[in-house]
């Protein structure tokens, strides 16, 4: 018997979910639940699963729409002096001057294997946000850690294991979770995978693992996290990539926190499930919309680009446009 949703927050006591009855094995079965989702909630994220010989060989250039782009670059230049431009589309684009995001900071930290994979780069807007937000949610809630997956790699591009991820606008974090005890559990080497009662006991990915520590869904920190990234003053969030039952959680658990209507209308609007793309129930892919500067500099576009037809192959790798390329 499935026990409603939040008969318990995230500071329950022990073998408990925070979401609902379930033992670890062979009672927590996965089944669809009616009325999670409705199909318009979903949109093509162009996120998972992309062969590694998908591109043909050959360069295409952005070209710029704009004159005298160093100095336009220059008067963005960020903190360090640098420039950090987002070209193209999240699914076929580059990355200019990407910032390295630490491997560990205040509320965070990326774990193996991802930490080995050196996809640590974004936008500097994207970098900020994620130090951001993680110190906001463990200044409001003391010890948890988020775990930080793949963003981009030096220069963008393609990303293997990745359709998106190319332009420095997209970061996976691993979900919050909380041990049987409710305390919480730190990010460990695995992509938790969580069944209806919100308990994790196996994962997919990096790779499938049969049994993995026992943890549960964090509802509290993982809806902070979402309400600190939708509310960040220097980067707007574009989507937040979860599965049907990740966004039924989040959103019944803000309206029975008492968050106000308009943000709750706001995470109903971000907080999306792809299209075509199988899970997420064990992370959130957050992509952030294009900056001025990267609209500017990089011709860098918020919406996906067209995928040639099936069986067909892009015929050239996007790089940024000449001008950002030649700056010092």
């Amino acid at each position: 018997m499935r026990v409603p949703l939040l008969t318990a927050i995230t500071t329950i006591a022990v073998a408990t979910s925070p979401l609902g009855a379930g033992n670890a094995h062979g009672d927590d079965t996965e089944t669809t639940v009616p009325g999670e989702y409705m199909e318009d909630d979903a949109v093509d994220e162009e996120g998972d699963e992309l062969a590694s010989d998908e591109l043909d060989a050959g360069e295409e250039s952005l070209e710029p729409e704009l004159p005298s782009l160093p100095e336009l670059g220059h008067g963005w230049s960020n903190d360090h002096g640098s420039l950090s431009i987002s070209c193209g589309a999240a699914n076929r684009g580059a990355l200019y001057g990407g910032v390295p995001l630490p491997y560990a900071g205040i509320g965070y930290a990326m774990p193996e294997p991802w930490l080995s994979r050196g996809h640590h780069y974004g936008t500097e807007e994207l970098v900020g946000l994620i130090t951001r937000a993680a110190a906001a949610v463990d200044q409001n809630l003391p010890g948890g850690v988020l775990g930080v997956a793949d963003l981009s790699g030096p220069e963008g591009g393609v990303l293997r294991g990745h359709r998106s991820h190319q332009s420095g606008r997209d970061v996976d974090l691993i979900y919050y979770s909380i041990d049987p005890a409710g305390n919480p559990f730190p990010p460990d080497h695995y992509m938790a995978y969580y069944t209806h009662s919100g308990l994790a006991h196996y994962a997919r990915s990096p790779s499938f693992s049969r049994e993995i520590a026992q943890r549960y869904f964090d509802l509290a920190r993982n809806w902070t996290l979402v309400k600190v990234l939708l509310t960040d003053p220097r980067a707007e969030v574009e989507h937040i990539f979860v599965s049907s039952r990740v966004r039924h959680w989040l959103l019944d658990f803000a309206r029975h926190s008492g968050e106000s209507e308009e943000l709750v209308s706001r995470a109903a609007r971000v907080l999306r499930k792809p299209r075509g793309v199988d899970g997420h129930n064990d992370h959130m892919h957050v992509r952030i919309r294009c900056s001025e500067k990267d609209a500017a500099l990089g011709r860098c576009r918020n919406d996906i680009a067209s995928r040639p037809r099936r069986g067909r192959r892009w015929r050239s790798v996007v790089t940024c446009p000449a001008p950002l390329v030649s700056m010092p």
